[in-house]
């Protein structure tokens, strides 16, 4: 695990909030020149803490209103070959290998319930390996940051 000290949090949490903040603001808030700031951003994607910049697109203002939830239960034998299909599907976000009953987590977006179904009938349910599926939506989104501070 990488040991962060305060200015590392405090330049991961300007970025969390704006990623294409410019390094000069940055350098202003942390009270750091910009090429202090600059080679502790350089540090921490060196060092795998931030991975790549991308934006945080709201899904319902580009036509997807619907977020899923599947909760997928796998045999052992079926583990990754499910996983790996599931990451090639375009309408999955995220998969996660999980604990307790559930075998994997996904998240998808889709254009409304109807797309969900169908997604569902079409492609979840014809995977080998999948022995259920438990979908929720989601209904509000109340945070999707990291606070750090």
């Amino acid at each position: 695990m990488a040991e962060l000290d305060a200015l590392d949090k405090k330049i991961l949490d300007l970025l969390m909030k704006d990623g294409r903040m410019p390094i000069a603001q940055i350098a202003q808030q942390i009270e750091l020149s910009r090429v202090g700031a600059r080679e502790r951003i350089n540090k921490l994607k060196k060092r795998g803490v931030i991975t790549k910049f991308i934006p945080l697109i709201d899904n319902i203002a580009i036509g997807y209103t619907c977020s899923a939830f599947l909760d997928i239960e796998v045999g052992p034998q079926s583990l990754e070959s499910v996983a790996e299909e599931l990451t090639e599907l375009d309408e999955i976000m995220v998969v996660y290998l999980m604990t307790g009953n559930v075998s994997l987590h996904a998240h998808a977006l889709m254009l409304d319930n109807k797309h969900l179904a169908e997604f569902l009938r079409t492609k979840i349910y014809r995977i080998p390996g999948i022995t259920n599926v438990n979908v929720s939506v989601m209904l509000k989104r109340y945070k999707t940051e990291l606070n750090l501070l």
